[in-house]
């Protein structure tokens, strides 16, 4: 599903690269936790899958990577939205929309979609994540767990393949935490859908999923 090939990457005015000479291959269906201090590049390589890097940060990228025969690189997050999902720390940052449900129907709208598709779609993403009590509340009236699980349902219409999440639990307490995680558990099964999430917090998540990649930063190659 995901293949990086001798992938190095740096950011505008820094000296040493994020990445350096990233090999690795990620199966479909798989769930992968990247891990690694602050500055490894686990942000970094997430952003490489749909394109935020370079597109959006900008810096210089030489290899290759390719997500279901697509390369990020060439054809930007917008088009990639289709394949890869992406959620934020912050939910915050990526709502649009005051109520929940006009969040879901958003990115469906600006990809001209028929209005009996997008309101199918939305009613699945309500199912799959829990959330169709929420439907009509304002998103700045949800709880930090409530808000997670509404950002992931918005990207979850598009019907991507790969959901990438960046330190999805790291505002959250500890049931909430559970909750988002226990959702992402059933779309990887369920669906199919190839998850990979990066976190700091190795006891939250390591007994979801199916592999670790550990970058240490500092020039140091990955462990898997």
């Amino acid at each position: 599903m995901i293949r990086f090939d001798h992938l190095t990457y740096r950011y505008p005015g820094d000296d040493s690269p994020s990445l350096s000479d990233l090999s690795l291959e990620i199966e479909e269906g798989e769930f992968l936790l990247v891990m690694g201090p602050s500055g490894a590049g686990k942000s970094t390589l997430l952003r490489c899958l749909n394109g935020l890097v370079p597109h959006f940060y900008g810096g210089t990228l030489s290899g290759h990577v390719w997500v279901d025969g697509r390369e990020p690189v060439v054809l930007g997050p917008k088009g990639m939205a289709d394949v890869v999902g992406f959620v934020l720390q912050d939910p915050e940052a990526q709502f649009v929309v005051d109520q929940v449900e006009d969040e879901l129907a958003f990115a469906l709208e600006n990809q001209g979609l028929d209005p009996v598709i997008m309101r199918k779609r939305v009613e699945e993403a309500l199912d799959q994540l829990n959330i169709a009590a929420l439907r009509q509340r304002s998103v700045s009236t949800l709880s930090g767990g409530e808000r997670q699980r509404v950002a992931i349902a918005a990207v979850m219409t598009l019907q991507p393949q790969v959901l990438i999440l960046d330190e999805p639990t790291s505002q959250l307490d500890p049931q909430a935490a559970e909750e988002v995680l226990d959702t992402l558990v059933k779309l990887n099964q369920d669906l199919g859908l190839t998850i990979i999430l990066s976190e700091h917090r190795l006891e939250r998540v390591v007994q979801y999923v199916d592999r670790i990649l550990y970058l240490p930063g500092e020039g140091q190659p990955p462990l898997l």
